[in-house]
């Protein structure tokens, strides 16, 4: 019932809303909404301008498009990743999403070579692109280390793919300004373009999946799917490729 254009409008507090109903559809449906407040720690001002964003006049029509879009053992299936990434790929096939991947595709095609910025998991997520993007002719590099010195020129043709599920991780931020300084393009794909590094990207592919923590090891450490951003990464590389194809005919 969410689509991609809602959810991109969303603020900071709506999207906390957001991902709490997604989490807890069936229990959502059966609180008042202080009882959302008070779980999701946002105020009812706050559901009732998401409720508006959404398209429902109150907190009662939300809930019943809820209830109609509820499926048998769906609370079990929230938890498993390919209830999420399902909602993605249903997202993806919108025409606002599908216009982001047609900006993102001229820019590719515009620059000298693609680098793709990222440290931990999106580290290696950013290697997997570097080497994809190469298996179809695009001229990639991949950075996983925070703390590489900028190079001072050679920059100014260079698309930054850079990947990140929060944006805000500083020495991925702070890497991704200095080579825009210089020059370079900035594509970004995070799961929220309200961070910081979705702001100062020249573009910004968000995929809104619910922020999952590890709970039996490290709190700390995020467990949100990946698979949207492989799909990005392959969707995009196809696309570019079959761009050069078409130039060459």
């Amino acid at each position: 019932m969410f689509n991609y254009e809602q959810i991109k409008n969303l603020s900071g507090l709506e999207l906390t809303v957001y991902h709490y109903i997604i989490e807890n559809i069936q229990a959502v449906q059966r609180m008042t909404i202080r009882e959302l407040s008070e779980k999701s720690h946002v105020s009812t001002s706050t559901i009732l301008r998401f409720c508006s964003k959404m398209g429902c006049e109150g907190f009662s029509e939300l809930k019943y498009k809820l209830r109609e879009e509820t499926v048998e053992s769906i609370e079990e299936q929230l938890y498993d990743p390919s209830f999420q990434v399902a909602s993605f790929f249903k997202k993806i096939t919108e025409t606002s999403f599908d216009e982001i991947l047609v900006k993102a595709t001229q820019l590719i095609c515009d620059a000298d070579r693609v680098v793709f910025l990222g440290i931990g998991t999106s580290g290696i997520l950013g290697e997997y692109g570097q080497r994809y993007f190469s298996n179809v002719g695009i001229n990639s590099y991949s950075i996983n280390d925070p703390f590489l010195p900028t190079p001072n020129r050679g920059v100014e043709r260079s698309l930054i793919m850079v990947l990140s599920v929060s944006g805000e991780t500083t020495e991925v931020v702070k890497q991704a300004v200095e080579l825009q300084k210089l020059g370079a393009k900035l594509i970004s794909i995070t799961n929220a373009e309200t961070s910081t590094l979705a702001k100062i990207s020249d573009l910004n592919i968000s995929y809104y999946m619910p922020d999952e923590r590890a709970k039996r090891y490290d709190k700390a450490v995020n467990l949100t799917t990946q698979v949207p951003i492989v799909s990005l990464i392959e969707i995009l590389a196809h696309r570019v490729e079959q761009a050069f194809l078409q130039k060459e005919e």
